[in-house]
């Protein structure tokens, strides 16, 4: 990578940035007879330019432009295939046959533009600003990404408007990732799909729902000005497109039922209030509300105390019920909350030492008993009773009588336990958890230390764990299991840094797994 530099002095300012992480190791399938090795190769390139309109002045209009881009390479992909199946993960022929280990729309090295966009602030005095191209937006829905423009008018009366309208990004679509659509549905390119024999046909996949873009539009209200008051609103809708097959077999006449043409796939609403006052503490709290499924999707909720300079205490409540796209089967079924109650310090009683802790309760809650529903509706269809004569229909009574349905909960107990002690040149540390309940546990803890020489230029680090886990369902499955990582690093010049880690992990489920980290660090700005 070559960067030149502009011949004559400007107030244009720019930053270029390359991150690459290789990885190497080994998983097991939850039986523990299929291995797949991974390779991956992970690399990102940004380029950032400020300052664009000429001098940077105060309160004036100033311009921008950002780029991020990422290759994610898994180079294990196909692997672990014989000579007979090469290549077939992401090849719909093979000798052995057509689509016989085939995965649509797996890539060996896919590529995404992350962000890309050119930006205005401050304009006509302050009260307008903008951005164009692909962007994120990060509130209270979450983190999400859409190819469009976004208008923020800010108000000298403490209130910020923000509208925004696009496409949303999709798996896929050109240098676009999934990461950001709803769940629930499997989408993707369909290029290569066709009738002839040596092709994948839709119908072979329908679950593989095809990719179009997705028009997508939002508002945000925030406040604006104050320090220790911030409030948001959020909504945003997106819509689906193109044909999605509705059924996964054919009927038996032949062909599948489909839908068509533009309709819903996320229409959401949210808000967040956040009150800090430095010299007590603060009070947060926020929920979302899914207008397609008609729920209140999340909450949550936090108040916290500033005790002197060093402590602060406090307590979270954080709710959640999984929603989906709007074109997911999902949606049909019956879903139920997962509510964390938790209180927590965090403290530094010197400049060397710190630590946290946390401890709480995670409810599971269910429309009728898990340990018997299944049991209980099996006899009521005859199916588990031996009767000559089953009537499914019974079955269908006996889930839909609301005295079947009360919710049932199940409550796991949980702790969090954190320290870190500083020293000139280095840190120790350690971090422990723990979740238990009666359906199993899972508990460890880490031991880590780091150490530094030459004013930072070179790094050495270390970590062990110990972790246990066990489920009554599956006993056969739990494990105590050990690990360390042995790690370097060098900044051979302020631009650039390099680091190197060696993870071994193991217990008696996997035996023993190896795993081989390389990360290089380059950065340019003028």
């Amino acid at each position: 990578m070559v960067v030149a530099a502009p011949r004559e002095a400007r107030a244009l300012d720019f930053d270029v940035r390359s991150e690459t992480a290789l990885q190497a190791y080994q998983l097991a399938s939850p039986w523990g007879d299929t291995i797949l090795n991974r390779r991956r190769l992970m690399q990102t390139l940004s380029l950032s330019v400020y300052n664009l309109q000429g001098d940077y002045v105060p309160g004036k209009a100033d311009f921008s432009a950002v780029l991020r881009v990422r290759l994610d390479a898994d180079f294990g992909i196909n692997g672990h295939l014989g000579d007979a199946d090469r290549g077939g993960e992401t090849s719909y022929q093979t000798e052995a046959g057509p689509g016989m280990r085939f995965v649509p729309g797996l890539q060996q090295a896919p590529v995404d533009l992350m962000y890309a966009y050119v930006e205005g602030r401050s304009l006509f005095n302050g009260w307008f600003g903008f951005r164009a191209g692909r962007q994120y937006v990060v509130d209270t829905l979450g983190w999400w990404s859409f190819d469009g423009a976004l208008a923020r008018v800010t108000t000298p009366f403490f209130v910020q408007a923000e509208v925004y309208a696009g496409f949303e990004q999709r798996g896929g679509l050109a240098l676009s990732t999934s990461r950001f659509e709803r769940p629930g549905v499997w989408r993707g390119s369909h290029v290569g799909f066709g009738t002839a024999a040596d092709q994948p046909s839709v119908t072979d996949y329908p679950s593989y729902q095809y990719t179009q873009p997705a028009p997508a539009f939002g508002v945000n209200l925030e406040t604006n000005g104050p320090s220790w008051i911030h409030g948001r609103f959020s909504y945003r809708r997106v819509y689906n497109q193109g044909t999605s097959v509705t059924q996964q077999f054919p009927d038996p006449g032949g062909g599948f039922h489909t839908v068509k043409g533009m309709r819903l796939s996320q229409d959401r609403l949210g808000y967040s209030l956040d009150l800090n006052k430095s010299s007590l503490g603060a009070i947060k709290g926020g929920f979302t509300y899914d207008l397609y499924n008609q729920i209140i999707a999340s909450y949550y909720g936090g108040l916290e105390a500033y005790l002197g300079s060093r402590t602060t205490v406090g307590a979270d409540v954080d709710y959640f019920v999984p929603t989906f796209d709007a074109d997911s089967i999902f949606n049909w079924f019956t879903r139920s909350p997962t509510t964390s109650v938790t209180a927590r310090i965090s403290a530094a009683p010197s400049r060397k030492f710190d630590f946290s802790a946390s401890g709480g309760v995670r409810l599971w809650q269910t429309e009728g008993d898990p340990e018997t529903f299944g049991d209980e509706e099996c006899l009521a269809s005859g199916l588990c009773s031996g009767d000559q004569e089953i009537d499914p229909g019974t079955a269908q009574t006996f889930i839909r009588d609301e005295a079947n349905r009360e919710t049932s909960t199940v409550v796991d107990a949980m702790a969090n336990v954190a320290g870190r002690y500083r020293f000139g040149t280095g840190d120790v540390g350690l971090r422990g958890m723990l979740q238990a309940g009666s359906r199993g546990h899972r508990g460890g803890v880490d031991v880590s230390g780091e150490k530094r020489f030459d004013g930072g230029r070179y790094l050495t680090l270390a970590r062990m764990s110990l972790y246990n886990w066990n489920d009554p369902l599956r006993p056969d499955r739990g494990a105590t299991s050990f690990g360390y990582v042995l790690g370097a690093g060098v900044r051979p010049v302020k631009q650039a840094d390099v680091r190197i880690e060696w993870e071994h992990d193991m217990n008696r489920l996997v035996g023993q797994r190896f795993r081989f980290l390389a990360i290089l660090n380059l950065r340019l700005g003028g």
